[in-house]
């Protein structure tokens, strides 16, 4: 799938890996598993010593959307985000070809995240943690998303797998707005992408659920209308 702003051939999401163990990393293969049917996302991997300072920026100019994945180190990424960073994003390249651009952070944690708060044990939020990436996306004139963060996976229940895996693919290719209209539209999408994949009965079960989503989101807007007019004649 192919994005159209005012580049021909612009993908939506590059997701940056920066993990010294990703093939023994219960979460990053759990990530990377989530991502494979999504057709907008790229994954690259950081490799130590190969970096092609003009591939990798050609390949950032691809995408609308670029995430940094990784686990936290010392309050911090793993050197080799940094190195990567250092070397790749030069001054002139940051002002020509990332203006306007979306920078997201995927951040693993190996303690609870409530302890990231002010009076609480880390005492820090992850915002002022990872001030220096924001600093980075404005000095960019880019779009810094919100962080999201994944604490404790291999505590995780099932349940709690699947709503990490539905929260990962819309952090990574849904619209940044966080009204329900937006959510809807990305199920809406999701589920008729994926129906494609499905043996007729769970075809036909998915693409009700996507009726009866439509028709709840029309009676919505009519409600939405109506308050509207109501409003408008309010003295």
């Amino acid at each position: 799938m192919m994005y159209q702003n005012g580049v021909n051939n612009v993908k939506k999401t590059l997701v940056i890996i920066a993990h010294p163990e990703v093939a023994d990393s219960q979460l990053q293969q759990f990530l990377l598993e989530s991502s494979q049917s999504l057709e907008e996302v790229e994954i690259h991997y950081l490799i130590e010593g190969q970096f092609d300072i003009k591939e990798e920026q050609n390949k950032l100019k691809k995408f609308d959307r670029i995430i940094f994945q990784f686990p936290m180190y010392w309050y911090s990424a793993p050197f080799i985000l940094k190195k990567w960073i250092d070397e790749v994003i030069d001054y002139t390249f940051s002002k020509t070809e990332l203006r306007h651009k979306e920078l997201g952070l995927v951040v693993s944690l190996g303690v609870d995240e409530a302890n990231f708060a002010s009076g609480k044990p880390e005492n820090f939020t992850l915002s002022e943690i990872f001030r220096p990436f924001e600093a980075l996306a404005n000095k960019c004139q880019m779009i810094f998303l919100p962080i999201f963060s994944i604490s404790l996976f291999s505590y995780m229940t099932e349940i709690e797998k699947k709503r990490l895996l539905i929260e990962y693919q819309q952090y990574l290719t849904k619209k940044n707005n966080v009204n329900f209209e937006t959510k809807e539209n990305w199920f809406v999408s999701r589920g008729k992408s994926i129906s494609k994949t499905y043996e007729d009965t769970k075809q036909e079960n998915l693409e009700q659920i996507i009726s009866i989503i439509e028709n709840n989101r029309e009676e919505i807007e009519d409600l939405r209308l109506l308050i509207d007019e109501m409003r408008s004649d309010e003295p």
